[in-house]
């Protein structure tokens, strides 16, 4: 029997339990609080294995409650669910919260919701992943101009310019930055000139993005292996973010799924980074075998080391304490039908630009041999629209 809870000050506000219930059948028991004194009491004597807050309630915020339940229970999973938009409490949730889910929120896309996020936690704890990142001496941090920018998003008095002044500190992550938003993929209508220019042009959700990207790759030193430079796969990462955006804006995605399918798409190959590390003669067996039994290389290197490099970087990236918006898109952007429920979300948009991208570019023409997860389109009913996907795709990325 799973648990869940549901804490909002307004109850007819919050997702209607007897829904819940029916979508969860019988293998959930949920409660309701109406605020986080009654929510803290709870949890001194139950276990949740979910926790559902509005961002602000009659006694404090969603984010400083999740805070002390992540103290309380750092397995539960924590989600905000809100229809505030206010900036400050925003970052924050981003913070503690596994997801932020925008209001309205129908019962049966929470469930769907809930159901994937702890799926995936079963996914990133699994023995082989353990077995595998246990071999790794060091893992990269997340790059310090990101936890720094972070923190400062937090601050009530910040602006663009202090934002800008920031992230120039660090030479490496401003060039990456401007090279990025001036690029084709990105398709702006002017020329990016500064940092300052960028923050104020693109906003600070996308910045935070750019930075978190920008830093990642330039943590890693190239090892040299041909087929596979730090230059191609942070190209591509670049083109695979911004496509991932175009589709999660085309498919009508709130704002804040849209910003984290840019992160999303940017960090989707960040486990290829930590393999050209640390599984360098791994990544060649892969390529090898890929070679020789026409397999795709995520393919090869399951058959190698029981794990693929897109589970790596969502447990490098979980360790981060990234969102699991952004982890269960990177873990599952080759097969997204593993997904315990489809749902039209920013892992779909990431899977999308991946596999059109991978069409393109390997020349691919047969169906039967596309990156396009048939069983998930289908299930979301977009099989119809693939063409036009397609056709979406390719022209932002000219």
């Amino acid at each position: 029997m799973h648990r869940i809870l549901l804490i909002d000050s307004d109850p007819g506000n919050a997702p209607d339990q007897g829904e819940l219930t029916a979508n969860f059948k019988d293998t959930w028991d949920i409660k309701l609080a109406k605020s986080g004194n009654e929510a803290l009491k709870l949890f001194n004597t139950t276990d949740f294995d979910a926790v559902v807050s509005e961002m602000v309630l009659e006694d404090t915020t969603g984010p400083e409650l999740l805070r002390n339940i992540q103290k309380k229970n750092p397995g539960a999973l924590r989600i905000i669910l809100t229809a505030n938009n206010d900036r400050d409490l925003v970052y924050k949730a981003i913070n503690v919260g596994h997801r932020y889910i925008a209001k309205p929120c129908q019962a049966d896309s929470l469930c769907k919701l809930i159901e994937n996020s702890l799926g995936l936690r079963e996914l990133l704890n699994s023995e082989e992943l353990h077995i595998r990142i246990a071999t790794i001496d060091m893992l990269p941090s997340p790059p310090e101009i990101y936890n720094r920018l972070v923190e400062e998003l937090r601050n009530d008095n910040t602006n663009p310019r202090r934002i800008a002044d920031l992230i120039k500190k660090d030479i490496s992550i401003t060039a990456k930055i401007l090279q990025m938003t001036n690029s084709a993929y990105f398709g702006l209508p002017t020329h990016i000139e500064s940092i300052l220019h960028a923050v104020n042009f693109l906003g600070l959700d996308t910045i935070r993005s750019l930075v978190l990207a920008a830093g990642v790759f330039s943590q890693f030193q190239d090892p040299g292996l041909p087929g596979y430079s730090i230059d191609s796969i942070y190209s591509r990462s670049v083109m695979i973010g911004t496509s991932s955006r175009h589709i999660a804006n085309a498919f009508g995605l709130h704002s804040r799924m849209t910003d984290d399918a840019l992160m999303a798409g940017m960090l989707h190959d960040v486990g290829k980074l930590v393999m050209l590390l640390h599984f360098q003669e791994e990544l060649q067996q892969s390529i090898r075998i890929s070679e020789e039994k026409h397999i795709t290389i995520c393919e090869a290197e399951r058959e190698i080391l029981g794990v693929t490099d897109a589970e790596i970087g969502a447990h490098l990236l979980s360790l981060w304490g990234l969102p699991d918006t952004i982890l269960e898109a990177v873990a599952l952007h080759y097969w997204p039908s593993k997904a315990s429920s489809p749902i039209l979300n920013v892992l779909t948009a990431v899977h999308l630009a991946f596999a059109i991208e991978y069409d393109q570019s390997h020349k691919i023409r047969d169906e039967n041999k596309s990156a396009v997860d048939r069983q998930y389109i289908s299930k979301l009913g977009l099989a119809e629209e693939l063409p036009n996907l397609r056709n979406f795709c390719t022209a932002a990325m000219v």
